[in-house]
Formats: C-alpha cells, sequence, structure tokens
C-alpha cells in the first residue's frame, strides 16, 4: 500500500485537528459556567433558608444599616462569583467564535468537499437503508440500471454528460457487488472499499511554510518546546503548590505553622487578648497574598480599626474589607490548632475575638449592649447603672432604655429594641450522655451528647425545664434514630443571617461547641459547630416586663420549640466504671452574650451479667430416666418454676394438660 507524507497545503487536517482540541476544553468548561450561573438547582434546605431569611428581622435591619462601601463590597465579592461578563465567560465565548471560524473553514474547503465525497457508502449509492433485504437491494440496482446503464443513457447527451452518468454507473456496480457479492463484501468490510486496500496520504496537520521555512521552522520548535518544557509544568506545578498550600481547614500551611508556633511557645503566664489574637491574625500568608506591599503592621493596624469602629483612608478601605472578611476561615482554623493542642483558653480567646471582629467592638463589660445599634457609647457608660447584659437592659421598660442608651428618636429605639429581642439566646433544659440502644453508658461504649435546647429573647420570660412536660424533653427511641443518632439534625432548619452591619460579608448564625475534661480543663476532641437552629421562639411574645408569674393562662409548651441537638463524643467511655465530669462550652461566633457553659456528669457502670436461661423442654430419655411423667411436677420444681422467668409458659402448659 503506497505512503506519502505531506503537509497540510489544502488545509484538509489542521482545522479538524484545532477544533477538536478547542472543543474538548470548551464543552465542560461550558457546561459548568451555565450549571454555576442557571442551571444549579436549590437544595430543600436553600430553599427553606431563602424563606427565613425573607423574613427575618435580622436580616431586614441588617440591610438598613449597612454602610453603602460594605454594600458595594459585597455585591462586588457577589459578581465575581456570578458575574456574566467575567473574564472566563470572555474566554469560553472567544473560543465559540473560533470553533465557528472553524467550522467555516472546513464548510468552505474544496478540498474537504471531494475528500467527503470519495468515501464510499454502498447503502447510499444504492439508496437503501442498513437493515435491507437483499431482495430490496437487488430491486434498487435494477431500477437505477435502468437509468444510468450505458445502453440506457439518451443518445443526445453530451460526452461529458456521458461519462458522468457512467462513472455513477460503475458507482452502483460496486455498491451492488459490495453488498451481494462475498469476496467483494469482505473487501468492503474490512477495507472501507470494494476494490481493496486504497492508498494513503499520511500529512501533519501544518502548512509547509511553517516548516520548511527556517526562521519559521525555529519559531516552532521554540513554541513546542516551551508549551512542554515550561508552559505544562508550571501549570501542574501551580495545581500542585495549590492543592498541598492549604490545610484541611482551608488556611495556607504557613499561616498554619505561624500558629502552631505561637501554641509552642504560648506561656500560661501570658494574658490572652484580643489584641493578642489579632497580631498572631495579622501573620497570615494569606494576607501577603492579598496584599504582598502590606506588612503585618499594617494588618494588625487596620484589624483594630476595625474592631474600634475608626475611619481608614479610602485607599485603604478595600483592603480592610478583604482581610476583615478573611478573618473568619482564618478564626475556625486556628481554633482546630488550639484544640489539638487542648488549650481552651486560646480556643475561648479566638471565638470572643472573632465576635468583636462581627459586631465591630472592642472586649469589655459592656460589649453585649455596644453591639445593639444607635447606642450612644459615652453616654451610656457614663448612664448605665450597672447595665452591662441585654437582659439586665430588658428589666426597664422602653422609655427607660432610651434615656440608658442615649436614643431620644422612637424610630431608631425601635430598631434597637428589635435587635436586642432578636438576639438568639440558649438555655439549657437537658443534658445527659447516651448510647444508641442502652439505657446506661457502659464500660468501652461509645457514647454521645444529648442536649436540649431552649432558644429565646432576652426579652422573654425565663421558662424553667420543670414547665414543659417530660414527653417534650424526651429522645426518639425509633429505629433510625438508633442507627444514627445525629439524623435529627437534618430536619432543624439552617440559621438565618445574622446581625453585623460592620461585617464585610453576609453571614448566618452558628455556635462553636468546646469539650473539654472539668479536672484539667483540657479540649479532648475538634470543636463542633452548631449551625441548626429554629429561631421560631423569638417571636413568641412572653414579655418578662408584663409576665409576672408562669401559669397555665400564658404557658402552652407546644407553642415553644425545643432543639434537640446530639453531639458525637470524640472518644469512647472508660473501660472501668466510675465517675467522669466534663465541661461544655457552646459560644456563639456572632453576638456578645448567647454562650453556654456547664458541666456534665458521666456515669459509667459495668454491662450487665450475661444470664443463662434454663431450657423449658427435656430430652424424653431424661425423663424417662428419672421416673417422671410428662405431666406430673414434684412441689418442689413447681416452686422453682414460680421464680423462674418461663413462669407462664409453664403455667400455659399446665392448663392445657389440665384440659386434656
Amino acid at each position: 500500500m503506497p505512503q506519502s507524507y505531506d503537509y497540510d497545503e489544502g488545509s484538509e487536517t489542521w482545522p479538524f485537528f484545532m477544533l477538536t482540541l478547542l472543543l474538548t476544553v470548551l464543552i465542560p468548561m461550558t457546561l459548568m459556567q451555565i450549571w454555576k450561573l442557571t442551571g444549579k438547582t436549590e437544595t430543600e434546605d436553600e430553599k427553606v433558608l431563602k424563606v427565613n431569611n425573607s423574613k427575618s428581622v435580622m436580616n431586614k435591619l441588617d440591610d438598613k444599616y449597612t454602610d453603602s462601601s460594605i454594600v458595594t463590597f459585597r455585591d462586588k465579592y457577589n459578581n465575581s462569583i456570578n458575574n456574566v461578563f467575567s473574564a472566563k465567560n470572555g474566554l469560553i465565548i472567544v473560543g465559540w467564535i473560533c470553533v465557528s471560524v472553524l467550522i467555516q473553514i472546513i464548510n468552505s474547503n474544496e478540498s474537504i468537499a471531494k475528500s467527503a465525497m470519495g468515501t464510499f457508502d454502498p447503502y447510499e449509492i444504492l439508496g437503501v437503508t442498513v437493515s435491507s433485504t437483499e431482495k430490496e437491494i437487488k430491486k434498487a440496482y435494477r431500477n437505477l440500471s435502468l437509468k444510468f446503464h450505458p445502453d440506457k443513457l439518451d443518445r443526445n447527451l453530451s460526452e461529458k454528460e456521458r461519462l458522468s452518468m457512467e462513472e455513477i454507473f460503475v458507482q452502483i456496480s460496486k455498491a451492488y457487488e459490495a453488498l451481494t457479492n462475498p469476496a467483494t463484501k469482505e473487501n468492503y468490510l474490512l477495507y472501507g472499499h470494494p476494490d481493496g486496500p486504497q492508498s494513503q496520504i499520511h500529512g501533519i496537520a501544518l502548512p509547509s511554510f511553517l516548516v520548511n521555512g527556517s526562521l519559521m521552522a525555529k519559531i516552532v520548535i521554540f513554541a513546542y518546546v516551551s508549551l512542554l518544557s515550561i508552559g505544562l509544568p508550571y501549570l501542574v506545578r501551580n495545581w500542585w503548590v495549590k492543592t498541598r498550600s492549604y490545610t484541611k481547614n482551608n488556611i495556607h500551611v504557613e499561616t498554619a505553622s505561624y500558629f502552631v508556633d505561637r501554641m509552642i511557645n504560648y506561656k500560661p503566664s501570658e494574658i490572652l487578648t484580643v489584641k493578642l489574637i489579632v497580631s498572631w491574625l495579622s501573620h497570615s500568608k494569606e494576607f501577603r497574598i492579598y496584599y504582598p506591599t502590606l506588612t503585618a503592621a499594617d494588618f494588625e493596624r487596620l484589624l483594630l480599626a476595625h474592631i474600634n469602629r475608626e475611619k481608614v483612608d479610602k485607599s485603604e478601605r478595600d483592603i480592610q474589607y478583604r482581610i476583615v472578611a478573611k478573618c473568619h476561615t482564618l478564626i475556625n482554623g486556628l481554633v482546630a490548632i488550639a484544640c489539638g493542642f487542648r488549650n481552651m483558653d486560646i480556643a475561648s480567646a479566638a471565638l470572643d475575638t472573632f465576635k468583636c471582629i462581627m459586631q465591630a467592638v472592642p472586649d469589655s463589660k459592656y460589649s453585649e449592649i455596644l453591639q445593639l445599634p444607635n447606642v450612644n457609647k459615652d453616654h451610656f457608660i457614663e448612664n448605665s447603672e450597672d447595665i452591662f447584659t441585654v437582659g439586665k437592659l430588658f428589666t426597664l421598660d422602653d422609655k427607660k432604655i432610651g434615656k440608658v442608651l442615649g436614643i431620644s428618636d422612637e424610630e431608631l429605639l425601635k430598631d434597637t429594641l428589635a435587635v436586642a429581642s432578636n438576639i438568639p439566646f440558649l438555655r439549657l433544659l437537658k443534658a445527659e450522655f447516651k448510647v444508641p440502644g442502652e439505657k446506661n453508658v457502659i464500660t468501652g461504649s461509645i457514647p454521645y451528647i444529648s442536649l436540649k435546647i431552649l432558644v429565646h429573647s432576652a426579652r422573654q420570660k425565663v421558662i424553667s425545664e420543670k414547665k414543659f412536660p417530660e414527653k417534650y424533653l424526651e429522645d426518639d427511641e425509633d429505629f433510625e434514630t438508633i442507627k444514627d443518632p445525629y439524623s435529627n439534625l437534618q430536619t432543624i432548619p439552617l440559621t438565618t443571617y445574622s446581625f453585623s452591619p460592620y461585617f464585610p460579608a453576609k453571614r448566618r448564625s452558628d455556635w462553636v461547641c468546646l469539650i473539654g475534661l472539668q479536672k484539667d480543663n483540657k479540649i479532648i476532641q475538634t470543636p463542633v459547630t452548631i449551625d441548626r437552629l429554629s429561631f421560631k421562639n423569638l417571636n413568641n411574645e412572653f414579655d418578662k416586663r408584663l409576665i409576672t408569674e408562669i401559669n397555665d393562662k400564658n404557658f402552652n409548651p407546644e407553642e415553644w420549640d425545643i432543639a434537640k441537638i446530639n453531639i458525637p463524643l470524640g472518644q469512647p467511655a472508660p473501660n472501668e466504671k466510675g465517675t467522669a465530669f466534663f465541661k461544655v462550652v457552646i459560644k456563639s461566633a456572632d453576638y456578645f452574650g448567647p454562650d453556654l457553659e456547664f458541666t456534665m456528669k458521666m456515669d459509667v457502670i459495668d454491662p450487665p451479667p450475661f444470664e443463662e436461661k434454663e431450657e423449658i423442654y427435656e430430652d424424653d430419655s431424661e425423663d424417662n430416666e428419672s421416673g417422671e411423667s410428662d405431666g406430673e411436677e414434684s412441689e418442689e420444681e413447681s416452686e422453682d418454676d414460680n421464680d423462674s422467668d418461663y413462669t407462664d409458659i409453664d403455667t400455659d402448659t399446665e392448663d392445657e394438660d389440665e384440659d386434656n
């Protein structure tokens, strides 16, 4: 079979090569981008969250009190994710334009058209289908022969027309032979042509001027070598470095290394303050990646200015917003590392620092009040009257609250009270260790913490757990709950957006649970985030200033939602029976005040002894040897039977014998 190598002077090959490369990249990129922009379906949780956020008082007030510059930053961030006119979409559009140009080149290329026409397809030539029978093929051949056979042609045809008709008839004959003659059909199936192997031209998908010319040849070789030796390794290296440069908590490895170094060199005598944690955050690698020209001192200054609500230059405003928004990820990473070192103090201090960043309020005894909007700070500190909590604030009437906070405008006071009333506080109703399928915690078992929590407002009257019937504080004992005690979390709605008008990003409220040993205050497991809680109770009118005593007239337990939260314990129960005490700290990441801290007692017992049960029926041979009949029993045996676990079975047997 003759072979020759040639360059693609007629542009028969390279358009297909380029088209294949483009489509290989463009099709998945386009589908992914379309899915991101329009095709992403909302989950049931997201749909419920969207509805809850639209009704949330805190979300509406957050939008009202958020500065326009922060709104612009939030819109810019959202647009960078979902912007239709992004650089990536622009590249995709340019790619599809190139595809259309290549298709146009292919359609208008005469050489490609001739090559396509030269493809031998006997079914198309005869006008039959692949499933046609031999009889149908012969009939089609006969009909075409009547039209194109040389003896049947019109004598008035020109020589050129006659030759064209004869060529068509030759193709018809070959097609007929390829479908009916076994030898010819075998050639067609093997080589794609009834005449057997055809000559092939193996070309290079490049025009000759790119290779033959000395300058162009060097350019092509240089581009090829650069792509393989520089471009491809560079892309792989960037992908690998990016993958390996971040921990599972999504912080940079250099940042994690710095935090670990701080933990190792931390002295217990060193006082943990917000400023200390902020100084640690300011050394994060993420900040230096964003702004390589700035130093850790610059980042610390911007973070402290945010916490103290100090103005910064307009040129530094976006820088401040970006590093403040990144603090959420960094704090989570720091808390996880602190838990790895079992340091409860640093983990708690880090979470308190994030509250300061979220609310732009320094850590002080006034923080819980100063996080509310419209508060006149200087006036409040001078006239606080020993009021440091939102709960204590609601012991006053609304007018008195306005005087204490320095708010004279009624509308502003109304907004302030609305925020104070909708901060979700937690009240612990019941806490216990449980083991699936067991009534007690036995040695070596895998227990979990079962919490019954009441979400309430500081404005509402405190409700004791004794006011709720026991059924409201009991866990479900169905098979699914025993199999997976944490499955009930999926039935609890996601928390809504928090009120944080100074934070550059919208954020849902959540709590972080830290579990440690009471004896040494050491954390025993990784932190657990609680981001599923119903805030329905906040809408209940249960003002403690109006209710002096809780009774059946003003309290209906069915109107209150009790959150049942199961938290896995990171270690099994002790192997010896005894008592262990655990410290549980549940800290809000958004607000000052709604934290819980309590001690839990774990009573560990030995597993119950295995009881060997007596056989009910005895062998006939044993009965015969003893000389006793089936229906006879001694008084001593009757007394033993009455004391056994099978008394009912034996009695039934006796009744049946008596009936017989």
